[in-house]
């Protein structure tokens, strides 16, 4: 059955309907038994202009194709066992795909779609975790997460720019573009979370976690010894301001069976193909900074800055090495419209030096990949949005996104995205 906008939103009326339902009885057992159940819904409809395009590859975006469409329906149950432990379970409903079957431009214009080659939706249990919190004096806490969990959902958070369900879409303003954070196709993962929190202006996070066992891969790597992620991040309450600000500073190390750029460049036993280096040891590390600050009751800013050494492939998130991005985001009021919510933002993306001259020789990445790479450029996105709220639990988001070289290929684009986003919750 095709994936139409008809039949998802239709679900997304019934879902809304039956869930609003549901909620009610979920709220009244939840003060006498401790179990809440949440539900969101989110359908993505995209397309772009049709652009310069004098050659392309096996990843690259397409100069003319059909729109693209996404749905997402998430439950959520989280069961409290009084002082004991938090338990949360989130069976996820997904389908549909990106543009281009989410291939062609690194910071890809839709954080909802994921790189599958099957649009039908797939149900999965993407959240199943125990959290524990335990006092260590006067506002000292230490908080231990278990499970399956997203790594997104602890680190490089920031107020204005996290969220494709309700703020920019772009994976290069959602996430730092250049953490190449451990994750399964869906972005999720199993390991362990212990965030130490003084106060509200010092936290301590780590995190060791499990990576796929193929290049963004569906299943996790039961070779925990050779295939894993880790992290440390620092986040600091800034008062440079009348008002309050966050700084953090997030630290990775990755290893898991990554290809080599160079080894598949020069090696003429591997073809260009970096699936024949791929071996366990591969390594990635680098670094990240995160800075929100709220001007007044309405508005923030954000800018984000990252970095890895770029000699292995990406093995989970996207095709980045290096980023820069920033933005505002903002209530304006506009004609009496106090719950909109508006924003506008940039990101420019690189790739190192060994990852340009594996493209150039032909190689793939599992994001893009143009078939040749002779005039390299920086990869600049802007992206501006406008979510009308509908009601307290439904908005409507019209997002435009203009990328320049789109896959660091000055020869292509550049290309206009426009999007209309519908996202329910309760």
């Amino acid at each position: 059955m095709r994936f139409s906008p008809l039949i998802s939103l239709a679900f997304l009326v019934v879902s809304a309907a039956g869930m609003s339902r549901a909620q009610g009885r979920a709220a009244d057992s939840a003060g006498s038994h401790g179990v809440s159940m949440h539900f969101q819904q989110t359908f993505v409809w995209q397309n772009h202009t049709r652009f310069k395009s004098p050659y392309q590859g096996a990843n690259s975006l397409a100069p003319d194709e059909p729109p693209a469409l996404t749905l997402t329906s998430s439950f959520l149950f989280h069961a409290s066992l009084g002082n004991i432990l938090e338990i949360e379970l989130d069976p996820d409903l997904s389908g549909g795909k990106g543009v281009s079957g989410s291939t062609g431009v690194a910071g890809f214009p839709n954080g909802e779609a994921y790189r599958v080659s099957d649009v039908a939706p797939k149900l999965e249990l993407v959240r199943a975790f125990g959290e524990k919190t335990i006092p260590l004096g006067t506002a000292e806490f230490l908080d231990i997460i278990v499970g399956k969990f997203s790594l997104a959902d602890y680190f490089d958070r920031n107020s204005y720019s996290n969220n494709p369900r309700t703020q920019f879409m772009n994976w290069a303003l959602i996430n730092n573009g250049a953490w190449d954070y451990p994750a399964d196709t869906r972005g999720y993962t199993g390991g362990v979370v212990a965030a130490y929190e003084r106060g509200k202006d010092l936290t301590f996070r780590v995190a060791a976690t499990m990576e796929p066992t193929t290049v963004n891969g569906p299943n996790l790597d039961a070779n925990i010894a050779q295939a894993h992620g880790l992290a440390l991040e620092t986040e600091l309450g800034c008062h440079v301001f009348p008002r309050d600000g966050r700084l953090r500073v997030l630290l990775f190390h990755n290893t898991s069976r990554m290809g080599d750029y160079r080894i598949a460049t020069v090696d003429s036993l591997s073809q260009h193909d970096i699936a024949l280096t791929r071996a366990y040891g591969g390594t990635k590390y680098g670094i990240g900074l995160n800075i929100e600050q709220s001007l007044n009751e309405r508005t923030g800013i954000f800018f984000r800055a990252g970095w890895n050494d770029g000699q292995h492939e990406t093995w989970a998130y996207t095709e980045i090495d290096r980023t820069v991005s920033g933005g505002i985001a903002a209530q304006p009021g506009w004609l009496g419209r106090s719950e909109d919510w508006c924003g506008i933002a940039f990101a420019i993306n690189g790739i190192s030096d060994a990852h340009i001259e594996y493209l150039r020789s032909g190689g793939l990445g599992f994001i893009i990949g143009d078939g040749k790479l002779p005039n390299y450029s920086p990869e600049t996105i802007i992206e501006a949005y406008y979510q009308i709220q509908l009601d307290r639990r439904l908005n409507c988001t019209l997002d435009y996104q203009g990328v320049l070289n789109p896959a660091y290929n000055r020869d292509r684009g550049p290309v206009n995205f426009g999007g209309i986003r519908i996202h329910f919750e309760l």
